[in-house]
C-alpha cells in the first residue's frame, strides 16, 4: 500500500516539479533518480513493447540504435539477431543499472541529459519513446533536428507520444511542421479519440531550410 501511495504523489508531483527544476541539471537528475528508485516507473517493465521492434524493422534492416531516455529498457523487446549494436542514454544511474543487468548483447549505455546529449557517431535509428513532452515544445523540436543530423544515410526518427490528440495535440503539430521529413504516421485511438501517436521522421527535404529554423511558427500556431 505504501509503495502504491508514493506513486500516486509522485504522478501529481512530477509535471510541476519537473518544470520547475528542468533548468538544474543536478535536481533534474535527482528528481528522475528518485522516482526509479521509489519503483515510480516499474509498471512499464510490465508489458513488452513488440511494436516499436517491428516499426524497426519495416524501416532498417539490423540496425545500429541510439535509444534516448531509455529508462531500465526491460520492456523493449529486442532479439539479438535483428540489430547491431544498441546503445541507451539515461539521465537515471538506477534505470541503467537494471539496464545493464539484463546483459543485452551487443549494448552499451551511457548517463546523460538527453536534452542536452551530442551522439559521437552515426545511428540507422534514434528512439525517442515517450520522452519529448518532458521537454518545452521547441527544446523538443530543436533536440529532432540535432538528433536528425547523426542519423546514418537511409536513418530514420521514431517519436513515440502516448498522447498525441489531446494533452500533447500542440506538440504533435510542432513535430509535423517542425521541417523533418514525416515518413509515416500513426494514432492509436481509445473509444474513438486520438491515445497515443507514432511518427516516423527522417532529415529536412535537402536544400529546404526548416520552417522552424527561420523562426516562421510561433508556439501557438496550428495547421
Amino acid at each position: 500500500m505504501g509503495s502504491a501511495v508514493v506513486r500516486a504523489v509522485a504522478r501529481v508531483l512530477h509535471r510541476p516539479l519537473a518544470v520547475l527544476i528542468r533548468p538544474y541539471p543536478r535536481l533534474n537528475a535527482l528528481l528522475w533518480e528518485t522516482q526509479y528508485a521509489l519503483g515510480r516507473w516499474n509498471y512499464l517493465d510490465r508489458a513488452g513493447d513488440h511494436t516499436t521492434v517491428q516499426l524497426i524493422h519495416r524501416w532498417v534492416s539490423r540496425p545500429r540504435i541510439l535509444d534516448l531516455g531509455c529508462g531500465s529498457t526491460v520492456n523493449l523487446v529486442l532479439p539479438p539477431a535483428g540489430y547491431r549494436h544498441y546503445h541507451g542514454v539515461d539521465i537515471s544511474r538506477t534505470a541503467l543499472r537494471r539496464a545493464r543487468s539484463l546483459r543485452r548483447p551487443h549494448s552499451s549505455f551511457e548517463v546523460a541529459d538527453v536534452l542536452t546529449y551530442r551522439a559521437t557517431e552515426a545511428y540507422d535509428v534514434i528512439l525517442l519513446r515517450e520522452v519529448l513532452y518532458y521537454f518545452p515544445a521547441d527544446r523538443a523540436v530543436a533536440l529532432l533536428h540535432r538528433m536528425a543530423r547523426v542519423l546514418a544515410p537511409g536513418g530514420v526518427l521514431i517519436v513515440w507520444l502516448y498522447d498525441s490528440g489531446g494533452a500533447h495535440a500542440a506538440l504533435a503539430d510542432r513535430i509535423r511542421g517542425c521541417g523533418l521529413t514525416v515518413h509515416e504516421e500513426k494514432t492509436q485511438l481509445h473509444d474513438g479519440a486520438p491515445a497515443g501517436g507514432t511518427f516516423v521522421l527522417g532529415p529536412a527535404p535537402a536544400g529546404q531550410q526548416p520552417r522552424e529554423a527561420t523562426g516562421s511558427r510561433t508556439a501557438g500556431e496550428r495547421r
